[in-house]
């Protein structure tokens, strides 16, 4: 009453305020649609139609807005005056604005609704007498010009909605995140919001409000760190209505509340009634939405939100009444398999399984459920919980139950136990193991499980026999034992066709006793009568060979006095493989396999050396046909005895080797991998072969190839895991020395001695492979390049200062020119620049104490060194000007020597200076990589060729010793590979075409011509040129077009042999290129340089180059008869009548 009182005298109040403007200012009206004092002006017959035709609109959009036509906006409320109605009338008038505010709600931005509203606010001045309904009816459009025209209306006062006040005065939309920041500071709005968009009655909210609620609350808890009670209690009323079960839910709302829940399971603990309501609503949906199969979507939504719930929140327990809804859901293992492949829900399923299992003894559906779960789902990690409940639940029932109830029992547990051992066998029996294991000292444990799943004859395999099956898992050994001792093997093979499923639980279980820590347990089932037969043989293969390594394990680490069962053990596992396994494919293999690490005879487990030795004679593996016999009565032998065998067994194996090398290298490279031992064994192998084969060069090559990638494999791999001190005396170790370390030393050092040794007779092996000339003239290549990969191994791998000596070994006495060998990686293209830097690195280490015929075959190559000193590297740079420094040192001692011995070099006289001079520049060499042309070019020229080059450098020799040192770098480049030719020609090919004077270069210009005149005439018959080789011929060819600063030396002929080749149509590189390079240099310059005779030479060229099909070079010849008859003093620059003169040449 009070309240009603208030509200009418506030709208008095409103009136008499609007009654007093005119007497101010022109009267106004509150409005959404007009301005102010035009809608003064409006009467109110006028709102009416207007908002009469907004809800015809509306009327096609829900039906609904036509119960309004006769109520709020009849033709009688025209004349309705709230201020005099009396409260019961003002109340039923309220009830049906807030129900025509909620409806309008979801179509607030149509204009008809707003002009049903203008209408509202004329004649019910709802934002006077209902402006937190307008309110909330409006702010999901909060980002509106609507939104603001309706808050302006309204006097917000001190209500919770004061905030909305910097709307009025801005007049701009208002974010969200007001909102948001408003609802943490006052609940009040929080509840507002949510209770506006929980259904009431028969109002159901509509979507923009929901959704715009849901937005609120999830920024609002994402923005909070720690969530109180108030804001739960805010919240829950807007989740719980979402989730409240029924068809008339709307999908937004349902949608929103489970995001909810999840985003408040993260934030805070819920208390347990809480858990449990939210769970049971959850499942509910869950169950709801798989009956109606709508959209199997919203099953997946609730179920995603049920395992986030239990797995953040503490549940122990399903609830009960959740647990049967959940159960009664369609496919819900479907369900829970497809979410555990996205996500871990290892947490829910162990408490919801652990809740079956709890239930399901005395429930069917929840029976099935668990089932059907366990044989879909999976559950790795719930393998122990699992297990150790259901066997701890049936001694509980157990204890409880009278003996008729024990069978049911019994069936229960074990349909539950059957299919996690079906799914998970070796968890089950850790899962088994374990709980026993918690049991040991109460064997009547043991007895209870066993009498309980036992007692029903009709029960499957690992039921039937489960005190067998419980005692092989039993945490006691002598449980074990007695349990395999107590196995009757005969009557299982008798009924294996029978009853299979039986025997797969037997076989899994003797397979789970192989693998037993205690050897004794091993022992005992390798004693089986029959394991042979019932084992597969692949299994049965795989278990002898775990247990033959975990006992090589253990001999090899544990002590003499304690290594008999490993010992007896392992004899009997090598019996076994080779009585039983003989009939099937690849058993010599395997077999063979297993014996390798055992073949080496060591004082600890002699016997059982022998005994591997004897059994091999009857192994049909050809690698172990020459072992040697060895019987020997002693208990004890002495340590030569034992190398003696060892050198003899070695050897025996070494001569199968070298015979099938290819073949045998990666069996022995898996044998190594699996023992420390041996591998010893393998590298042992290898040295021996090496040693043995170095004066058998075919052979030698042969095991070289087998083994070289292995050994380097190997290397990388000690390189980066021991740290292997350098001693030379190893180097001279041969196998028996080697084996005398065996006896107390570590192995994986030994291993590392061994292959360095091994590659330093490798390189011994090859010194002996290059002295036998009659082998090199078939195979040098071959032998060069072998020797090459040894090099660059030597040179680039880890710990390369471990193979030093062998690096000095190679180049000094594997080949015949180290220089030769050392240029060969320098001056060719493809060689990756880390080798390219290492051979220039041994090219200076030569330098420094080389011996007299050493001395001028270093010296003699160094027009080689142009090369790298060209490169683009700065590291290939710097190491090849190292060898320049290197060889500038030596040149001091040629003179002497020379006159001493006699041996005068053509070069000796100049190269110091030479040297020197190259030295001085070595800063401005290595820091741009055009200035050694330039440079080379000054010195060897009769001019300065650049900015950088010293004054007067080309006075530094005379003439006759320029061509003499010119003489010298032509010479050495052309012994060269075609891309070391290429790099120098290149840096001096400044000096023009005086180079083409010398025989040689003139012979290979000469060469390359015709071969490319023969590609051109002869195309399909001829050799084509290379890459690089047309790469020269072009340099030759321009070289050929600069003139020469001395003279120079007549290249006419070359230029026209170039280009005279008639009507060219290939666009074949090594027959196009070369004509391009010359037609693009020949200029004024070159034509003024001709001869009378040459000149008219040159008439006939284009003769012959313009029948070419080839535009480019069509282009390029008319350049060049322009030149041409411009000479001539006929300008002629129109290309058809150039094009006919040179017609009229040719028929000429």
């Amino acid at each position: 009453m009070a309240t009603s009182i208030a509200s009418q005298l506030e709208a008095i109040r409103s009136v008499i305020q609007t009654d007093s403007e005119p007497r101010k200012r022109p009267i106004t009206r509150p409005s959404i649609l007009f301005d102010p004092k035009e809608a003064a002006d409006i009467d109110v017959d006028s709102i009416l139609s207007i908002a009469l035709s907004g809800l015809e609109v509306l009327e096609s959009v829900d039906e609904r807005f036509r119960n309004y036509k006769h109520d709020l906006f009849s033709h009688k409320s025209k004349d309705l005056d709230r201020e005099l109605m009396r409260q019961d009338e003002n109340n039923q008038i309220n009830a049906s604005i807030s129900s025509y505010l909620r409806l309008v709600s979801g179509h607030f931005q149509l204009p008809a609704v707003h002009k049903t509203l203008e209408y509202l606010i004329r004649r019910y001045k709802i934002h006077v007498y209902n402006f937190e309904d307008l309110i909330l009816c409006a702010l999901p459009y909060h980002d509106t010009h609507a939104f603001v025209r309706v808050v302006q209306l309204i006097d917000t006062r001190n209500s919770k909605w004061k905030f909305l006040d910097g709307v009025k005065v801005s007049g701009a939309p208002l974010p969200r995140s007001v909102v948001v920041r408003q609802c943490i500071r006052d609940m009040g709005v929080l509840e507002a919001l949510c209770g506006y968009a929980s259904p009431v009655k028969k109002y159901r909210p509509s979507r923009p409000v929901i959704c715009f609620c849901t937005a609120v609350i999830v920024e609002m808890l994402g923005s909070l760190t720690a969530v109180n009670d108030d804001v739960v209690k805010g919240i829950l009323p807007f989740v719980v209505s979402g989730l409240q079960p029924g068809s008339k839910r709307s999908s937004d709302h349902k949608a929103g509340a489970l995001m909810i829940v999840g985003l408040l399971a993260t934030k805070v603990a819920f208390s347990p009634k809480l858990t449990k309501s939210l769970i049971r609503s959850i499942a509910g949906i869950a169950r709801e939405e798989a009956k109606e199969l709508t959209d199997l979507q919203w099953v997946r939504l609730s179920i995603i939100a049920l395992i986030n719930l239990v797995q953040l929140q503490s549940v122990d327990v399903f609830p009960t009444k959740a647990l049967e809804i959940l159960m009664e859901t369609r496919d819900m293992s479907g369900v829970l398999l497809a979410l555990s492949k996205e996500f871990n829900i290892d947490n829910f399923l162990a408490m919801l399984l652990g809740s079956l299992v709890d239930y399901s003894s005395s429930n069917a559906a929840c029976h099935a459920a668990l089932i059907s779960i366990l044989e879909k789902v999976p559950l790795k990690g719930s393998v122990d919980h699992l297990v150790s409940k259901v066997l701890l639940s049936c001694m509980k029932l157990s204890q409880r139950n009278n003996s008729s109830a024990s069978s049911e029992l019994g069936s229960w547990a074990e349909q539950i136990l059957i299919v996690i051992y079906t799914n998970y066998p070796s968890e089950f029996r850790r899962a088994v193991h374990k709980f026993l294991e918690g049991f040991k000292e109460n064997d009547s444990v043991f007895e209870v499980l066993c009498s309980l799943l036992g007692g029903n004859l009709d029960m499957t395999v690992l039921i039937s026999d489960s005190k067998i099956w419980f005692g092989l898992h039993h945490p006691k050994a002598e449980v074990r034992r007695a349990a395999l001792s107590g196995l009757n093997t005969y009557e299982i093979l008798q009924t294996r066709n029978a009853d299979s499923q039986r025997l797969v639980a037997i076989q899994d279980a003797l397979l789970c006793q192989l693998q037993d820590d205690d050897l004794t347990i091993v022992q005992a089932a390798l004693s089986l009568e029959g394991l042979s037969e019932l084992l597969k043989p692949s299994d049965l293969f795989a278990a002898l060979d775990a247990v033959l390594k975990k006992c090589i394990t253990n001999l090899r680490s544990g002590s003499l006095d304690k290594s008999a069962p490993a010992v007896d053990v392992a004899f009997s596992v090598l019996k076994i493989a080779s009585a039983s396994l003989h009939d099937h494919f690849d058993h010599s293999n395997r077999v063979a396999a297993m014996m390798f690490p055992l073949i080496l005879v060591l004082p600890k487990t002699q016997k059982l050396n022998f005994a591997v030795l004897e059994l091999s004679k009857n192994l049909k593996w050809p690698f172990y046909s020459s072992l040697p016999d060895v019987s020997t009565k002693e208990m004890k032998l002495q340590r030569e005895t034992i190398c003696s065998i060892n050198m003899k067994i070695i050897s025996s194996l070494v001569d199968a080797f070298s015979i099938h090398p290819d073949e045998y290298m990666p069996w022995l490279t898996e044998r190594g991998n699996d023992f420390d031992l041996s591998k010893t064994l393998v590298f042992l192998i290898v040295m021996q072969s090496f040693l043995t084969l170095q004066n058998e060069s075919g052979q030698f090559l042969a095991v070289f190839e087998a083994c070289f990638s292995v050994l380097k494999a190997e290397w990388e791999v000690f390189g980066s895991a021991v740290d292997v001190p350098v001693n030379k005396e190893l180097l001279q170790w041969d196998c028996g020395k080697f084996l005398d370390q065996l006896f107390h030393t570590d192995l994986k050092l030994l291993n590392a001695n061994i292959l360095i040794c091994i590659f330093w007779r490798l390189q011994e092996a090859f010194i002996s492979v290059v002295a036998a000339d009659a082998m090199l003239d078939g195979n040098r290549k071959m032998v060069n390049s072998k020797l090459q990969d040894l090099f660059v191994f030597f040179a680039t791998s880890r710990m390369k200062h471990v193979f030093k000596e062998h690096l000095q070994n190679l180049l000094t006495r594997c080949t015949d020119s180290p220089i030769e060998f050392l240029s060969g990686l320098y001056t060719n293209e493809d060689v990756p620049i880390s080798f390219q830097v290492e051979s220039l690195h041994c090219f200076a280490s030569l330098c420094v104490e080389p011996n007299e015929r050493l001395l001028f075959q270093l010296l003699a190559s160094f027009p080689s060194l142009l090369v790298p000193l060209t490169h683009d590297s700065r590291d290939v740079k710097t190491a090849a000007m190292g060898c320049i420094e290197g060889l500038c040192a030596l040149s001091r001692r040629v003179d002497s020597l020379s006159k001493k011995n006699g041996n005068n070099a053509n070069w000796s006289h100049f190269l110091d200076e030479l040297l020197g001079l190259i030295v001085q520049q070595k800063r401005l060499i290595l820091s741009d990589r055009n200035f050694l042309p330039s440079f080379m070019t000054s010195l060897l020229g009769s001019s300065c060729g650049g900015l950088l080059v010293p004054q007067n450098v080309e006075q530094r020799f005379d003439q006759s010793t320029k061509e003499k040192i010119l003489a010298f770098i032509l010479g050495c480049a052309l012994q060269l590979s075609g891309y070391g030719k290429l790099m120098i020609i290149s840096s001096i090919k400044g000096l023009g075409n005086s180079m083409i004077r010398f025989k040689d270069m003139e012979s290979l210009l000469s060469h390359l011509l015709k071969r490319h005149s023969q590609c051109h005439f002869e195309e399909e018959l001829c050799r084509k040129l290379s890459k690089t080789e047309i790469k020269i011929l072009c340099l030759l060819l321009e070289i050929c077009t600069i003139p020469s600063s001395s003279g120079g030396h007549a290249c006419e002929d070359f230029i026209i042999r170039a280009l005279k080749l008639d009507g060219l149509s290939s666009e074949e590189p090594g027959i196009l290129e070369p004509c391009v390079t010359v037609l693009q240099r020949l200029t004024n310059q070159f034509y003024r340089g001709l001869t009378s005779e040459k000149q008219v030479a040159f008439t006939y060229v284009p003769a012959f180059m313009c029948r070419t099909l080839l535009d480019t070079l069509k282009d390029l010849t008319y350049g060049m008869l322009e030149i041409h008859f411009c000479m001539l003093g006929m300008p002629i620059k129109e290309k058809r009548l150039l094009f006919l003169l040179c017609s009229h040449m040719r028929l000429i």
